[in-house]
């Protein structure tokens, strides 16, 4: 991994650390204040200089797209990485706060699903979690152990992906 990736996956951690955060700090779990917690988040690391504001939207974007498609598949997701992860090789702040996510209930689940404005699609150069990848056009599958940035398909060359595991 690269310097400025290393940095970008670094900033993404932190911004989900934050957002847990916040989440954790507000009375009601709901969506609304879910969307709270990412404004807040993205507003701390702009005002620390540590985001631009164009990287906060697109880190509350990926965030968004992530827990939209966790919301929709994570009874099988969850088995997934119980039964092919170690949990050290599974990104603690995403972890954490699908975990906080998650004890809502699955009615905030369903909620969380029907709030995300992405449609679910991973595209190049994207932020992306641990898990597998789907190449829309091909079908060939990518495998992520870490959290970070798609490429290009490298069956097709094509960039768009749904996250199938």
């Amino acid at each position: 991994m690269s310097d400025k990736d290393q940095k970008w996956y670094d900033l993404y951690e932190r911004y989900t650390d934050k957002t847990r955060a916040f989440f954790e700090e507000s009375k009601e779990k709901t969506v609304k204040t879910l969307d709270e917690a990412l404004d807040k988040a993205k507003e701390s690391l702009e005002k620390t200089g540590e985001l631009t504001q164009e990287e906060g939207r697109q880190f509350k974007a990926y965030l968004q797209r992530d827990l939209e498609q966790t919301g929709n598949h994570f009874n099988r997701w969850s088995e997934w990485i119980k039964t092919h992860s170690s949990p050290n090789r599974v990104q603690s702040g995403f972890m954490d706060l699908t975990a906080k996510i998650a004890e809502s209930g699955s009615g905030f689940l369903e909620r969380l699903s029907e709030w995300a404005d992405n449609t679910g699609v991973y595209h190049t150069g994207e932020m992306a979690v641990p898990g597998a990848f789907k190449c829309r056009a091909c079908e060939a599958e990518l495998h992520f152990d870490a959290a970070g940035k798609l490429p290009p398909c490298p069956k097709c060359h094509k960039t768009e992906f749904r996250r199938v595991g």
